[in-house]
């Protein structure tokens, strides 16, 4: 979409993190949905966990990307009582566009958020973790819950003993 050249055995463009390389999905579907305690810090993924419609627009040009972006509703009305930290794989320079387009089709307002700045996700992901969002808010991993669509970043995280689960534990 940003129309960088990549190697073909990347899974994320170096430039805009976009996903390149659709993994098997091998989520599991729970039946009994997990429930998310209002007194957690939520780090909130972008593409693939927000945006309900990632994959179909993952080729649309920006800025025109993001006015088609859809959101998962049901999500956002489970986390939009919590403090939401949004942590992408995006371009910063997507910021002001994507988080006015957040307020004005969904009801979720995003506390804080935190861009990509040529970075693939897991690495991206755990620079902002150790550089803002844990000198600000904690080293407690029990207070924050990280609902995120990459497997390697929801092991990053696991590394801090932040639980990391995908959205559709919850939706």
């Amino acid at each position: 979409a940003c129309e960088t050249k990549n190697d073909p055995e990347e899974k994320y463009c170096l430039n805009c993190g976009q996903k390149l390389i659709e993994d098997e999905d091998d989520t599991e579907i729970k039946e009994n949905k997990l429930t998310i305690p209002k007194d957690k810090i939520i780090l909130l993924d972008l593409n693939y966990t927000l945006i309900s419609n990632s994959w179909s627009i993952r080729y649309e040009k920006l800025p025109g990307k993001i006015t088609k972006r859809k959101y998962e509703h049901e999500l956002v009305d489970l986390i939009k009582d919590n403090y939401v930290i949004l942590i992408t794989a995006s371009p910063y320079c997507t910021s002001y566009d994507s988080l006015k387009h957040i307020e004005e089709n969904s009801d979720l307002k995003v506390d804080e958020s935190y861009w990509n700045f040529n970075r693939r996700p897991p690495e991206l992901k755990r620079y902002w973790l150790e550089k803002a969002v844990l000198p600000t808010h904690g080293n407690n991993p029990d207070r924050y819950l990280a609902i995120e669509s990459n497997k390697d970043t929801r092991a990053m995280y696991a590394e801090f003993g932040i639980e990391a689960r995908p959205k559709s534990d919850f939706i």
